[in-house]
C-alpha cells in the first residue's frame, strides 16, 4: 500500500513539472510573439521615406542665417554642412534636428564674407533611418558694404570711403538726359563739368563677397 501511495506522488510530481514545462513555453512562446508583433507594428506604422527634401536654400531670420527645406511633419531632418577649403568641399558638420532650419551662426562655420559652402538635406523617419539626400546646395556668404554718403561744394562731389569697397561708380545723369557711368577707382571726389541741374548716386562696388552700397540720389543745380 505504501509503495503504491509512493507512485502515486512520483507521478503527480512529473505531472506538476510538466505542466510547469508547457506553461513555460506557452509563455516564452506568448513573449517571443509579442516581440515580433512589436517589430511588425513598429515598422508598419513607421512613415516610409521615399522623396529627398526640396527647396533647400539660406534664409535670413533677424540677423541669422538658417539653411531652410520644405516641411514635412512626419519627418525629422538630417543637415550636412560643407566647406570650400583649398579648392575642394570639406564635410565640417552633420547634424539631426527635428526642425526644418537650421542656425548656421551656431554651427563651427566661419561665416566671414566671400566663404563658400554646400549644404544638403535628408529626411529621417522615426526609427533613424534616413531617405535620400537632396542636390547640393551651394551658397557664398555675402555681407552688405557700409552706407555711402555723399556732399556736393559747389561742382565737386565727394563722398566717405568704405571699408573692403574696391573701387567708386558715379552714375551721372547730365542736363542733356545723358546718362553715363564713370569709375573712378579709389577717388573719394568727382568734378563736374558744364552747367545745368544733374542727377547723381554714387556705388561703393563690393569684392568678392560684397554686396555693393548706393548712396541716396542728390541733384544738383550749377
Amino acid at each position: 500500500m505504501e509503495e503504491k501511495l509512493e507512485e502515486e506522488i512520483v507521478v503527480d510530481k512529473e505531472k506538476k513539472r510538466k505542466n510547469w514545462r508547457i506553461l513555460l513555453y506557452i509563455f516564452a512562446g506568448i513573449a517571443v510573439l509579442a516581440i515580433i508583433t512589436g517589430v511588425i507594428c513598429f515598422y508598419l506604422v513607421t512613415p516610409d521615406i521615399d522623396e529627398a527634401p526640396t527647396n533647400v536654400r539660406v534664409e535670413n531670420y533677424e540677423g541669422e542665417l538658417y539653411v531652410v527645406a520644405d516641411y514635412q511633419e512626419k519627418f525629422d531632418y538630417q543637415f550636412v554642412i560643407e566647406a570650400l577649403i583649398d579648392g575642394e568641399y570639406v564635410e565640417i558638420n552633420t547634424v539631426s534636428s527635428d526642425k526644418n532650419a537650421l542656425n548656421l551662426s551656431e554651427q563651427e562655420v566661419l561665416l566671414n564674407a566671400g566663404n563658400q559652402f554646400r549644404f544638403k538635406v535628408a529626411y529621417i523617419n522615426e526609427n533613424g533611418a534616413n531617405g535620400d539626400y537632396s542636390s547640393y546646395l551651394e551658397w557664398t556668404k555675402v555681407t552688405p558694404l557700409d552706407k555711402i554718403e555723399v556732399e556736393v561744394s559747389e561742382n565737386i562731389v565727394s563722398w566717405n570711403s568704405v571699408m573692403f569697397a574696391e573701387s567708386y561708380l558715379v552714375k551721372l545723369t547730365h542736363p542733356n538726359s545723358l546718362q553715363e557711368d564713370i569709375d573712378v577707382g579709389q577717388e573719394l571726389s568727382y568734378t563736374l563739368s558744364g552747367s545745368g541741374t544733374f542727377q547723381i548716386y554714387v556705388v561703393a562696388v563690393g569684392g568678392e563677397g560684397f554686396y555693393s552700397s548706393t548712396s541716396s540720389l542728390i541733384t544738383i543745380t550749377i
